[in-house]
């Protein structure tokens, strides 16, 4: 007869678990998210977002089964990775009842990547990517760009998405970008350059306008909370 131990950790096992990954990027001017196309390995038709079953001789904790499934397609680490939510049911899986713990990350505009052939990026627009996805992983990237929209109204996040260097321009580009608007340059400079959360290059960027400073992030393992720009997104 089966122990007590035993009988729970085989209800256990008939649940799919496993981890979900929308990493967004911007590139050209456009938010994108990863996705894994189809291959003879999988069952659907459709991209994918990175995602997997956590494996525990591999994983110490859920981080590192995040950071695996985009491993899987990018040489690149996240400058940013937040769990955004977890959603367990009978259908979103064919298989069976299945359970996904759904992270978002940010990789940095200029980072060199090898993808794998099976890796393609994919716009986002209107807060949705423009392409079908598997399963309900077209819901998973939404719920990440809410996410994310109400997070880069209060914290330091969206500094994850630009280049090493960049300009106070470029901070109000991201707001744009992932906004669709943008607060006025007094309200970037008085939030991003307090505090010492940027470091002057000492460079210039030369255009059609008089040359704008280049900054750096002072510290990237810091994220720091601010009072919400927009007021009128803010609940509850």
């Amino acid at each position: 007869m089966p122990t007590e131990r035993t009988t729970t950790a085989m209800s256990v096992s008939t649940a799919l678990i496993s981890v979900d990954v929308a990493a967004f990027r911007i590139h050209e001017g456009a938010l994108q998210v990863l996705t894994r196309l189809p291959d003879a390995q999988t069952t659907t038709v459709q991209a994918a977002l990175p995602a997997g079953r956590i494996q525990p001789e591999l994983d110490r904790e859920l981080d590192d089964a995040a950071r695996r499934q985009i491993h899987t397609l990018i040489n690149a680490e996240p400058g940013y990775l937040e769990q955004v939510i977890s959603i367990g049911n009978h259908h979103r899986d064919s298989r069976g009842w299945s359970l996904t713990v759904v992270y978002c990350a940010l990789l940095s505009a200029d980072l060199t990547m090898t993808d794998s052939p099976l890796a393609r990026w994919y716009d986002i627009q209107d807060g949705s990517p423009l392409c079908a996805l598997s399963y309900d992983h077209a819901e998973l990237v939404e719920e990440a760009i809410r996410r994310l929209q109400s997070k880069i109204q209060y914290t330091t996040i969206p500094l994850y998405l630009l280049p090493e260097l960049f300009t106070l321009a470029d901070i109000r580009d991201v707001f744009r970008i992932i906004l669709g608007k943008a607060p006025p340059m007094r309200s970037i400079r008085n939030r991003f350059l307090a505090g010492n959360l940027l470091e002057d290059s000492g460079q210039k960027r030369r255009g059609s306008n008089r040359p704008a400073s280049l900054y750096r992030l002072a510290d990237r393992n810091c994220t720091r909370l601010f009072n919400r720009l927009y007021h009128t997104t803010q609940t509850g």
